[in-house]
């Protein structure tokens, strides 16, 4: 099918992990749909860690949590890897300066709010059992993963307004350089909201886009495209620096400049008509953690 595959790695380890007894676990899923960011990011930074079970699916030591303040109960993911190497052999060769961390989690749920797109789950930095980490807000109402969509050839209620959130995440995944980007990766909520996770393989140093032909013919939300052009070093390093080390900026400034040059010759090739997608109106209400932030409901 058109518009739905991507190029990367078929580790489906956070898909499956998020996946996975999505449903028989139980969540307050009424209050927590009542919850802005800044609530979730409290709640996970201060709520009781309940329980924990580790997920053999996973191959950076994932957990899932139970988490509850006393008034609510939810599930979260948390993430501890943080590995550096000189090189690491991947499927696509030798990479240099290898890095594998639970920061870049963080960084792409920041990052997403900055370009008002608002397709991964909050996340914030959190010591659990002595060991920092990146504790996510679980994702709720999964129907499917992209991975099984696509393989079982289901087709989505509205297939324009699909492949208009595909392509959103074809041009987030070439601004974060993400070298795992794969249909593992991608979640379907049961109103066909398309939430991005795992993004600890994100983020390289490289001036370039990873695979440029993964943007061709796409469309990108107006909102988005705006949020990209406000992008500087001063905003990135005052949203991200706690997370993103400086020539990890350096590098998604570049990619963002490559981004936009290619959108403005798509515009004027094409008209604003075929470059600008009306992103599919969702009501956040249904989905805590991707909601924006709410000035009347953020905690003080």
């Amino acid at each position: 099918m058109k518009g739905t595959r991507f190029v990367g790695s078929t580790l489906l380890a956070a898909g499956l992990l998020l996946f996975s007894a999505a449903q028989s676990q139980p969540s307050d899923s009424a209050a927590s749909a009542k919850l802005s960011d800044a609530e979730a990011e409290k709640f996970l930074l201060k709520a009781k860690i309940i329980r924990t079970k580790e997920v053999s699916t996973g191959i950076t030591g994932t957990r899932r949590a139970t988490l509850s303040d006393g008034k609510l109960t939810h599930d979260a993911s948390i993430q501890t890897v943080n590995i550096y190497k000189t090189t690491f052999q991947t499927a696509r060769g030798t990479e240099l300066n290898f890095r594998d961390s639970y920061k870049y989690n963080i960084a792409a749920y920041r990052l997403d709010r900055m370009l008002n797109l608002r397709m991964i789950p909050v996340s914030v930095e959190r010591k659990v059992r002595g060991e920092k980490g990146a504790v996510t807000w679980w994702v709720d109402d999964v129907l499917m993963l992209e991975k099984e969509r696509f393989q079982k050839k289901i087709e989505p209620p509205d297939q324009a307004a699909w492949n208009d959130q595909i392509q959103q995440a074809r041009v987030f995944n070439e601004l974060v350089y993400n070298t795992d980007a794969n249909l593992g990766n991608l979640l379907i909520t049961k109103d066909w909201t398309l939430v991005l996770i795992d993004f600890s393989r994100a983020f390289r140093v490289f001036k370039k886009l990873r695979a440029p032909e993964n943007i061709a013919n796409t469309r990108i939300d107006r909102r988005f495209h705006d949020g990209l052009a406000r992008l500087s070093v001063e905003t990135l390093t005052s949203k991200l620096g706690d997370v993103l080390r400086k020539p990890e900026i350096e590098g998604l400034l570049r990619r963002r400049d490559l981004i936009l040059s290619h959108f403005e010759k798509e515009i004027a090739r094409r008209g604003e008509a075929r470059s600008f997608a009306p992103f599919p109106a969702t009501d956040l209400a249904l989905h805590p953690g991707l909601r924006e932030p709410d000035a009347d409901t953020s905690p003080s």
